[in-house]
């Protein structure tokens, strides 16, 4: 028998289906190029990588699918789906750039560190494909990054972090990548309301810290693509993105109505909200599986996009 909890997310799971059926039968008929998706980032990537790491006790299953920080799968779980693809993910939750230079850590209580997504590519995923053959025309590499770098360290400079993001495009490149996708930087302004108004979060607005990392990321996209011109960068706008959300029509055909509060709040405890399926924000920094699973399509048309 169930239990209620798998009961309740085999209930969302489903209605998932029903919103994006037609969205899968698009999807499915487009050429995908990609039988392997390789996956480095943080809990918007990671398919439950942290939570093994916490004896799957964190993010807890209760409240989370199965080590997802979310109601289901992840973005890049959707987007292999529609590839067919392979995923070997090496995303953590709680990454950051690089746990050298701003420490990673997951946890309940923030405690357990993990690797940093530098550390994911080269101490992790090189030594163990050292020997492996891979097709790089048909593997797409994913570098995914949504700022856990600057809710630990609100002082760091967004280009020295974008730098480290670079060298780490730049890695796989000279490691013989040939498709690397990569995303702009989520705007912090979007954030839920009990989020944006924390003193760190406001400190991270005053400073433009979205606009910074955003136009480094910019100045480094160029620089890569005058270095390494054999090598296909693809962008993932994500301000473009909740802009598109924001239409009438397109909120009306993924059943959202709340963009300004989480649906799971953690306080000396976890509640949940009465209406899941409407919220845009899982948590108070995690998207909802519905717009994961968006976020994933738009994904697909960049990448076979001719």
């Amino acid at each position: 028998m169930f239990s209620r909890t798998r009961l309740f997310f085999l209930i969302i799971y489903v209605g998932l289906f029903q919103y994006f059926s037609n969205e899968i039968i698009e999807a499915a008929s487009l050429p995908c190029q990609f039988n392997t998706i390789v996956v480095f980032g943080d809990s918007t990537c990671d398919d439950g990588n942290g939570w093994r790491l916490t004896n799957y006790t964190y993010p807890p299953t209760e409240y989370y699918y199965q080590g997802r920080f979310s109601n289901g799968p992840v973005w890049v779980e959707y987007l292999s789906d529609y590839c067919r693809a392979k995923d070997d993910n090496y995303a953590y939750g709680g990454a950051t750039a690089d746990n050298k230079f701003v420490i990673a850590l997951t946890g309940y209580n923030y405690d357990i560190p993990v690797p940093g997504i530098k550390q994911e590519v080269e101490n992790i995923y090189l030594p163990e494909v050292k020997a492996k053959r891979i097709d790089f025309d048909k593997t797409l590499y994913i570098v995914g990054y949504q700022g856990n770098d600057y809710m630990n360290n609100p002082t760091v400079n967004p280009w020295e972090i974008v730098r480290i993001l670079y060298e780490q495009w730049a890695t796989l490149a000279k490691s013989g990548a040939k498709h690397i996708l990569i995303n702009s930087f989520f705007d912090l302004i979007h954030l839920p309301k009990a989020v944006r108004d924390s003193d760190l979060v406001k400190q991270l607005l005053a400073e433009s810290v979205s606009s910074v990392h955003n136009a480094a990321i910019d100045f480094y996209v160029k620089k890569f693509k005058q270095e390494y011109k054999k090598v296909i960068l693809y962008i993932l706008p994500m301000n473009d993105i909740w802009n598109e959300i924001q239409r009438a029509n397109i909120r009306k055909e993924l059943g959202l109505t709340d963009f300004d509060n989480a649906c799971v709040i953690r306080n000396t405890t976890y509640t949940i909200c009465s209406n899941p399926e409407q919220h845009f924000f899982w948590d108070n920094i995690h998207p909802s599986t519905k717009v994961s699973r968006y976020v994933a399509s738009r994904a697909y048309k960049i990448i076979t996009r001719k």
